[in-house]
């Protein structure tokens, strides 16, 4: 079975229209709840169903995440997963300075992005939901030097640094520099 068909079953079986699932979302997560077009696509098996969205739909239905996956087909574990550079085609563009490649599969449980910060540039201010759990991010730094802004603190890493901090505070990363720089942020579990 897949995802989006356990979805729709829990819900049917749980006696709940998809609008009584979108306002059971709105009850609990307010304005950061899902749409009710991004509930009706994940349903339909044409959303991507991050771990973000389907935690979301897990409280909204009252069962665990476990529960949602248990029998489905992301319940069997994957051998491997080979993402050519040339596949690679899903970006987030912070401005025209500073964009993100993502560069990990749909289906993992973690999010990896190659980051490119061109000189005098910086990302917005991000910040991890608190409310859905613990999330930690770690950076590599692959070229140039970084500036990670974490709450009130700057660390600045150079080529091979590494850095690992809790991403439910407001950080950003910035290249305040002369030289291109570049970075791998992993993020785990991924919200995006």
């Amino acid at each position: 079975m897949k995802l989006h068909e356990k979805i729709r079953k829990i819900r049917k079986e749980k006696g709940l229209s998809l609008r009584q699932l979108d306002a059971n979302l709105v009850e609990i997560f307010g304005d950061k709840a899902l749409q009710y077009n991004t509930l009706y696509r994940i349903e339909k098996g044409l959303g991507d169903g991050r771990p973000s969205s389907l935690s979301q739909i897990c409280l909204g239905l009252g069962i665990s995440l476990k529960e949602l996956k248990e029998g489905t087909e992301e319940d069997k574990p994957q051998v491997a997963t080979l993402i050519r550079k040339r596949d690679r085609n899903r970006q987030y563009v912070y401005s025209e300075k500073a964009q993100a490649q993502i560069i990990s599969g749909q289906n993992q449980s973690f999010a990896a992005e190659y980051l490119v910060l061109e000189p005098q540039s910086a990302t917005k201010i991000e910040q991890d939901p608190s409310e859905l759990g613990r999330f930690e991010k770690w950076i590599y730094c692959q070229k140039g030097k970084i500036t990670v802004n974490i709450a009130a603190k700057k660390y600045i890493l150079s080529k091979d640094d590494c850095l690992f901090f809790e991403s439910t505070l407001p950080h950003s990363f910035e290249n305040m520099t002369s030289k291109k720089a570049s970075c791998i942020v992993i993020q785990n579990p991924k919200h995006i």
